[in-house]
C-alpha cells in the first residue's frame, strides 16, 4: 500500500493559527486517505490528545537531536524513508525530496521586522531551498502564491493554492457572560485582534477609532499583548479600549457576535482567518485592500486603503449608520464564509495528493 507520513512536530505546541489548520489538515488528510494510502501521524514526543481533533494521535517517534529543529531536520527523514511526507506547518526537512510542504505566507519576506533575527534569517535562508527540494508546495492564496515565487521559494507552476477552511469558529458554542464580563453588555463596539506586529497596523484602527466622529463607539481589542504594550510602540489607543488580553474561542465568537464591525487592518496576509470568522459569527468587516484580503474576502467586505483613516472612519461610519448597507454585508459575509469551509479545504488538498502517492 502507498504510504504516507505527516509530519507532527506541531502537535503540544502553542496553538498560533499556523497550527490550528495544521490540525484541521492532518485531520482531513487521515480521513481521505484511508483505504488508499498507510498513513503515519508521527511527533517527537508524547502529547495529549485535543479533543477538537480525536484522531491526531500520533505515533511518538523520539530522536537524538531534540524535539524542535534537529529532529524535523535530521531524525524525521528516517521515519519518512520510503513515504510521501507531508508538511504543514512552513518548514520541512531538506534530507527528504519526496515531500509536500505547506508554506503560509512570505511574511519574513515582506515584513522582515516583525520577526527576530535570527527567526526572519532562518526563513529567509532555509525556505528557498525547502521549496526547491519538495515536489510540490501548498499555500492559502493566490497573493501567496506570487509572493513566494518572487522570493525564489517556488516557481507558480510547482505551487498549489488550497485556500484555509474557516468554520472551525462555529464549533464551539459562545461564551454567554462574554460580554457582561467586559461591560459591553447592549453597548455598540468595533472589534479589533490585538498585534504589536506592525505589519498588523493595529495603530491605524487605534488613529480612526480616535476621530470625534466614532466618540460615541468603543474599540475592543482582543488577544494580543496588553495596552502597555502598544504605548511602548507609540501607538495610541483611544480613550476607553478595552484590552481582553488572551480570549478562548467561545469568547473570541462571542465578541464577533456582538460586535457591530470587525476592523482587519493589516498591510499582508497570507490568508486572513479572522475577517471570515466574523462573517460566520454575523459581524460585518472593513478589511484592508491589501495582501490575500481582496481575494478572501471579495465582496462580502468593505476594503479601504489600508493607511487611510478617514477612509476607515467612513466605512465604519457608513455600517454604523446605515441599517440596510450593514445588513446586506452581514449577508454577504455569510455566504461568502460558507464557500470557505473545512471540508472543501480538505477536497482540494486531497486533490493535489492524490497524484503524488
Amino acid at each position: 500500500m502507498k504510504r504516507i507520513v505527516i509530519n507532527g512536530k506541531f502537535l503540544g505546541e502553542p496553538l498560533n493559527g499556523v497550527h490550528r489548520t495544521a490540525a484541521h489538515y492532518a485531520s482531513l488528510l487521515m480521513d481521505r486517505a484511508a483505504g488508499v494510502a498507510d498513513v503515519r501521524l508521527v511527533a517527537p514526543r508524547d502529547v495529549p490528545v485535543d479533543p477538537a481533533f480525536p484522531t491526531l494521535a500520533p505515533e511518538v517517534c523520539p530522536g537524538r537531536f531534540g524535539v524542535r529543529q534537529g529532529w524535523e531536520m535530521l531524525t524525521l527523514p528516517g521515519l519518512a524513508r520510503g513515504a510521501l511526507l507531508v508538511n504543514f506547518c512552513n518548514l520541512a526537512p531538506l534530507l527528504h525530496g519526496n515531500s509536500v510542504v505547506m508554506i503560509h505566507d512570505a511574511q519574513t519576506f515582506l515584513h522582515p521586522e516583525d520577526y527576530s533575527g535570527r527567526q526572519a534569517s532562518g526563513y529567509r535562508a532555509l525556505s528557498p531551498w525547502i521549496g526547491r527540494r519538495a515536489r510540490r508546495i501548498l499555500t492559502v492564496s493566490g497573493f501567496s502564491r506570487r509572493s513566494l515565487a518572487d522570493h525564489g521559494i517556488g516557481t507558480r507552476d510547482k505551487i498549489d493554492v488550497v485556500h484555509n477552511g474557516t468554520d472551525h469558529i462555529l464549533d464551539t458554542p459562545a461564551d454567554a457572560g462574554t460580554l457582561a464580563r467586559y461591560g459591553l453588555d447592549g453597548k455598540r463596539y468595533v472589534l479589533s485582534l490585538g498585534s504589536t506586529k506592525g505589519y498588523k497596523n493595529i495603530r491605524r484602527v487605534f488613529a480612526a477609532m480616535s476621530d470625534p466622529a466614532l466618540a460615541d463607539v468603543r474599540l475592543v481589542v482582543a488577544g494580543g499583548a496588553p495596552e502597555a504594550a502598544y504605548r511602548a510602540k507609540g501607538w495610541t489607543p483611544p480613550e476607553g479600549t478595552i484590552f481582553t488580553g488572551f480570549v478562548s474561542d467561545g469568547e473570541l465568537r462571542a465578541l464577533y457576535e456582538g460586535a457591530a464591525v470587525f476592523a482587519f487592518p493589516s498591510l499582508t496576509e497570507g490568508f486572513g482567518l479572522p475577517p471570515v470568522e466574523a462573517m460566520h459569527c454575523g459581524c460585518p468587516v472593513v478589511a484592508a485592500r491589501a495582501g490575500a484580503m481582496p481575494e478572501v474576502c471579495g465582496a462580502a467586505a468593505e476594503l479601504v486603503d489600508p493607511e487611510n483613516t478617514d477612509d476607515w472612519v467612513r466605512a465604519i461610519r457608513h455600517l454604523l449608520g446605515d441599517p440596510d448597507a450593514h445588513g446586506q454585508l452581514v449577508a454577504q459575509g455569510r455566504s461568502r464564509a460558507a464557500e470557505l469551509g473545512w471540508q472543501a479545504a480538505g477536497d482540494r488538498l486531497w486533490s493535489v495528493i492524490a497524484p503524488l502517492l
